[in-house]
């Protein structure tokens, strides 16, 4: 609906919840770990309330109250359509980064510990690239709607050059600010150091790589060539993410650089093939299976 201001304030009351939260279940209650889940438990429901009272109100454009609602099966399948494999997609995502966690946690506390934190960076530096792929798929959609493929690639590349600035100012910031900000972590000299060496490889390349690996494809998404963009995704992440990690972290006793590397494999091959996509123009005949 536009609203995107609602979900910036419920969101900034979400996080000051739950970092008030950490603070006090950990420092003043004792609680540990448990002290970290909790605060975030409840933050994550404080804001599901506040954002379901809101969809309450009938004055909004989409809302929850349900008067007059009539169900449109042919709505209701569209949305499915790309729904569903988006969904699988998003599920075997975070089965695979378990995965992949489980992999690493057999590397020792330093390593686990590094790789964290480099994690968090990670997180960090692809801000902009995650906020730009919900851009793409609320911009190319309506482009795809109006059935305008020289908008659709227009806009593809106005939203890719947007994201890769935004992405290179964010990650050059991080690493040139690295050395204070894994200070605050207080880690083992040697963690730290591999820290600093996990963040250089994934914020390093990551402002190159990743809007090409992730972004982009929300393109391909919304013009409805979904099931192609969850088939590559897929078979990416068990065959490099996770096969190159056991082979590159565990086989070759690499470490956690290994599985490092691993990942940038995965985000070479996403590319190569969600580009060929792009550039064959076998999106063009998803714009129309909804219609």
């Amino acid at each position: 609906m536009g609203k995107t201001n609602v979900t910036f304030v419920v969101s900034i009351i979400g996080n000051a919840i739950n970092v008030v939260g950490n603070a006090v279940c950990i420092f003043v209650f004792k609680m540990g770990v448990a002290g970290v889940a909790l605060p975030t438990l409840i933050s994550r429901a404080v804001m599901a309330v506040i954002l379901f009272v809101i969809l309450l109100k009938p004055t909004h454009e989409v809302n929850l109250c349900g008067k007059g609602f009539r169900p449109d099966l042919s709505v209701i399948k569209k949305i499915l359509y790309i729904g569903i494999p988006g969904g699988i997609e998003n599920g075997i995502f975070q089965l695979g980064r378990v995965l992949v966690i489980s992999i690493i946690s057999e590397y020792g506390t330093t390593q686990t510990a590094a790789m964290g934190v480099s994690n968090t960076f990670g997180g960090l530096g692809c801000i902009m690239g995650q906020a730009m792929n919900l851009a793409m798929i609320a911009v190319i959609g309506k482009c795809v709607g109006a059935e305008d493929k020289d908008q659709i690639r227009y806009y593809l590349k106005k939203l890719m050059i947007i994201t890769y600035v935004g992405m290179i100012i964010t990650n050059t910031l991080i690493l040139a600010l690295l050395g204070p900000l894994l200070s605050v972590y207080q880690l083992t000299p040697e963690a730290t150091q591999l820290a600093a060496k996990l963040i250089w490889i994934h914020d390093g390349i990551a402002m190159l790589l990743w809007p090409m690996s992730f972004t982009m494809p929300n393109m391909l998404r919304a013009a409805n060539d979904v099931k192609f963009a969850m088939l590559i995704s897929i078979f990416s992440m068990f065959v490099f993410r996770i096969g190159f990690s056991h082979i590159l972290g565990t086989i070759l006793d690499m470490g956690v650089v290994g599985v490092q590397l691993a990942m940038i494999v995965d985000w070479i091959f996403r590319i190569i093939l969600f580009t060929a996509r792009y550039c064959s123009g076998a999106w063009e005949r998803t714009m129309y299976v909804l219609k």
